[in-house]
């Protein structure tokens, strides 16, 4: 477990809203319900993979 999820483990909390075309946003929905998962699941992923690559370079 990264740093950064045991904080997220200790202590939930919210970003701040993000603006996106509506294109953008049907995306992550509907990825979520092919998944059977909420957006929030989605989302979530979504940072983490690309933290994760971010940050190996």
């Amino acid at each position: 477990m990264t740093r950064m999820e045991a904080v997220y483990d200790e202590r939930p909390t919210t970003l701040p809203p993000v603006r996106v075309d509506t294109a953008l946003k049907d995306r992550p929905r509907g990825y979520a319900e092919s998944q059977e998962r909420d957006v929030s699941w989605v989302i979530r992923k979504a940072i983490k993979e690309s933290l994760n690559r971010h940050e190996k370079g």
